[in-house]
């Protein structure tokens, strides 16, 4: 478990919750202060009363000035469904929005817009500005080891292959 100072809220989407590639849930396994609401849920409303200061990771704005936040919300899906959670909840719209650069060399399984990246690495990168590069770099490692263990199971590389 890695501890951390920031809370993160990770906001998943009904859909993602069966995807084997999702990071989210890695990521709720990984780290402490991780509190995971689900978006779409059938007769569940998407609590958002408690974000007041928070900030959301998005890609594609620019760096904020005013201190860093202790609360960060990640929007958990694919582009699409992180968009369409964006337009049908406005408390979301009303949050600072911070984007980060991605660390260099960076792999994924998924296609993403320019400056976007998987939940789990979103989280690394804003935990390596927030509380130092140690934290971050053992985020980035376990998003790397999922990688791996995606790669591999899907025959991309193995004992046989580089």
């Amino acid at each position: 478990m890695i501890i951390t100072r920031t809370r993160i809220v990770l906001i998943q989407h009904v859909l993602e919750l069966s995807e084997r590639s999702n990071t989210g849930r890695h990521a709720a396994a990984a780290l402490d202060k991780v509190d995971v609401r689900v978006f779409g849920a059938k007769d569940a409303p998407l609590q958002v009363d408690d974000l007041e200061g928070a900030w959301l990771l998005w890609p594609g704005e620019k760096e904020p000035t005013a201190p860093l936040p202790s609360t960060l919300v990640v929007l958990d899906g694919s582009w699409s469904q992180s968009r369409k959670m964006m337009q049908r909840v406005p408390e979301l719209r009303s949050l600072q929005r911070w984007s980060l650069p991605a660390a260099p060399g960076r792999r994924s399984l998924r296609a993403s817009p320019l400056g976007g990246m998987s939940s789990l690495e979103a989280i690394a990168e804003a935990l390596a500005v927030i509380e130092g590069e140690t934290i971050g770099a053992r985020v980035r490692a376990v998003h790397e080891a999922l990688l791996m263990k995606q790669m591999s199971e899907r025959g991309y590389v193995g004992p046989h292959k580089s």
